[in-house]
């Protein structure tokens, strides 16, 4: 399939906003498209698209750092020397520490600046072809909002091989304090172990045959001049064409002798307008299919109680089947929920192929006569199916369940008349629930639940 460059423009009232100020028109290059869909992206985020963006502080910690020590408006001063002359005061370093946490704390005491800091890592979330992420940010946004395992020492590499997106630290994360690049002597002990080390064998391993994609970085960025050239130096012919999204227009000419194509846009606007492209071309579901899972999920939780709180299962012993098929629904609600970040649900293959394993696992069950299981399983594809299914099939999932029926119950009075046939319906399956509700001695009051596994 071929990609052609796609034109992206800025929406309407683009100037009232902050934030979309900067959604500027730009080409989605084709090429980036066609490496996007092979997973051959290797993101690279900085600073810029998380906690020193001046749409999250006002100030940036250099400036904080900077300010606290007085230094001239005049003297130009690089970030690592300007944390080193910082470390140099007595308890410099556990301050500077503290300082970066507290910064990052702060952040996350207000949900308005957390949303803020964000806002880039929630729309690259459901983005599932992004699988490794390499970042010289300390926070741990991607681990919290894109469910990426976090990679910050040479041990980690041990199980850089197991599945799920990854996010390698190379100026180490908040979650290690000790791991933490910031001054001179660490920029300098990073990049000798990037060249030699092998934390910079695995990147550069990662790198070979990657395409890689820079955010949050300006060519004044001095991790970013010190990354690229190193990858250049080290990988010589063997560097792939990269790309960077960035507002720094001044240095356009700069990117282009570097070997990337620059797009001049937000970061978030670039990663939600990727998703777009590759929504409408059929690669990916959108967002959109989550919406009201968590308003069906509580809908199902309301007749599940109304369940139990209606029936004596002693007397109407085939509920066990409509609390497994219950079950089955809430897990898998739960489940969407819990893996949403990680874009595992946005990638309409995992659904298909997982409804094809729990349909073989169905018959299964039905043959060896596992029926709690059968309603179960039929509750945790409807689950799944609900995220696939237009608007009017989701009104229309079934909230209830007798086991055999052709056409399952939604309402709660439909539930009730229907389950007066129970054992017609099933006469095994019927005589099966009552064996169970006589050997377990259970009695009105007691709930049966389906655990999430299948033996």
């Amino acid at each position: 399939m071929s990609h052609t460059d796609v034109r992206h423009d800025k929406p309407h009232n683009h100037a009232e906003c902050v934030f979309c100020r900067d959604f500027h028109e730009f080409e989605l290059p084709a090429s980036l498209i066609g490496e996007l869909l092979s997973g051959n992206i290797v993101l690279f985020a900085g600073a810029g698209i998380s906690t020193e963006d001046k749409k999250v502080f006002p100030y940036t910690f250099y400036e904080d750092i900077r300010r606290e020590l007085k230094v001239p408006e005049a003297e130009i001063i690089s970030f690592s020397d300007l944390m080193s002359r910082y470390c140099a005061q007595p308890n410099g370093r556990a301050n500077l520490l503290r300082k970066i946490r507290e910064r990052l704390e702060y952040i996350r005491s207000f949900p308005e600046l957390y949303r803020s800091a964000t806002r880039f890592h929630s729309e690259l979330s459901t983005l599932f072809f992004i699988q490794s992420i390499i970042t010289t940010n300390w926070d741990d946004y991607f681990e919290r909002e894109c469910g990426a395992i976090p990679f910050v020492t040479s041990q980690d590499f041990t199980f850089w091989s197991i599945p799920g997106r990854k996010v390698f630290k190379i100026h180490g994360s908040i979650s290690n304090l000790g791991s933490i690049i910031a001054t001179t002597e660490d920029y300098n002990k990073c990049y000798e172990q990037l060249e030699k080390g092998v934390l910079g064998s695995s990147l550069k391993m990662m790198l070979a045959t990657k395409t890689i994609l820079y955010v949050g970085y300006s060519f004044r960025d001095e991790d970013f001049i010190h990354i690229h050239s190193l990858l250049r130096k080290e990988m010589g012919q063997l560097m792939p064409h990269g790309f960077i999204v960035t507002l720094d227009h001044e240095g356009e000419e700069r990117y282009r002798e570097l070997g990337l194509t620059p797009i001049f846009t937000d970061a978030t606007n670039f990663i939600s307008a990727v998703k777009q492209h590759v929504v409408q071309d059929r690669h990916m579901l959108p967002d959109e299919i989550f919406n009201g899972v968590s308003l069906e999920l509580s809908v199902v939780l309301e007749a599940h109680q109304h369940l139990w709180d209606e029936f004596d299962i002693t007397e109407a012993p085939d509920i066990i089947y409509a609390a497994s098929y219950q079950d089955g629904l809430i897990h898998a609600f739960e489940r969407i929920q819990a893996l949403q970040n990680t874009g595992y649900y946005s990638h309409k293959c995992h659904i298909t192929n997982a409804l094809r394993g729990y349909d073989e696992l169905r018959k299964a069950k039905v043959k060896a006569r596992k029926y709690q299981d059968v309603a179960y399983i039929d509750g945790y594809m409807n689950g799944l199916l609900y995220l696939v299914v237009e608007h009017d099939s989701r009104e229309a999932l079934p909230l209830y369940y007798i086991f055999g029926a052709k056409d399952q119950p939604r309402m709660a009075d439909d539930f009730a008349e229907m389950r007066k046939r129970a054992f017609d319906y099933h006469k095994s399956a019927y005589r099966y629930a009552m064996r169970i509700v006589q050997k377990e001695g259970h009695h009105k009051g007691i709930a049966i639940h389906h655990t999430p596994f299948l033996m």
